[in-house]
């Protein structure tokens, strides 16, 4: 089995990333868990409603000698304090490397984008496409890429976007004004839940920059 995970701070395109990769890798015969390592923020859990999808549970195993699939980081501060203990054997991001050690070669797919939901995208296959839920992916990249403005965004960005509002049928502008109102909701939140979120915010792009 193999236990794919975000980061212990997880914004959507983290923990969506996660969900989607679980399900793909899955596609490919390959068992695979999605899991979280930290509190889902408001964004995240409307994302996850509206596709009609329970969150991935939080990480509660320990991970020594389990075969492991990172999304979204590779700085190993980042993930479980036992990460080093397990075997990576996969990595989708779109961050700089973080000085991970692994046991062996891992399947990396790193790439200079948005978000991570593109990396995943571009592997996939049109009938793959075709099978992942509809809401997911597009609010990842709207999210990450505060709708397509944010100057990490790029041209693969972009058609990814394009196609998968067209494959979706979602309405792009109606959804991007509904995920704002989510993503700016700090209803119930408390100050080091805030605080929290502002680091790794800044933490996310200090590493794409």
């Amino acid at each position: 089995m193999i236990n794919v995970f975000v980061h212990l701070n997880p914004d959507s395109n983290a923990v969506c990333t996660a969900a989607v990769t679980a399900g793909w890798l899955n596609r490919c015969g390959r068992p695979s868990r999605d899991w979280r390592a930290g509190e889902a923020t408001p964004e995240t859990r409307y994302i996850f409603e509206a596709a009609g999808l329970p969150l991935p549970p939080l990480l509660d195993i320990p991970l020594k000698a389990e075969q492991v699939w990172l999304a979204d980081f590779t700085e190993p501060v980042q993930g479980p304090a036992d990460l080093l203990q397990s075997n990576i054997v996969g990595i989708i991001d779109h961050h700089r490397l973080g000085g991970l050690v692994t046991q062996l070669p891992p399947e990396a797919r790193i790439k200079p984008a948005g978000n991570s939901a593109t990396v995943l995208w571009l592997l996939m296959d049109a009938e793959m496409r075709r099978t992942i839920p509809p809401i997911l992916l597009p609010g990842v990249l709207l999210s990450n890429t505060v709708i397509l403005r944010s100057p990490t965004t790029t041209e693969d960005d972009i058609r990814t976007t394009s196609e998968l509002f067209a494959l979706s049928g979602i309405k792009h502008r109606a959804f991007a004004c509904v995920l704002l109102t989510a993503k700016t909701d700090i209803t119930g939140q408390s100050a080091e839940q805030l605080l929290s979120w502002l680091e790794h915010f800044l933490s996310q792009n200090r590493r794409q920059t």
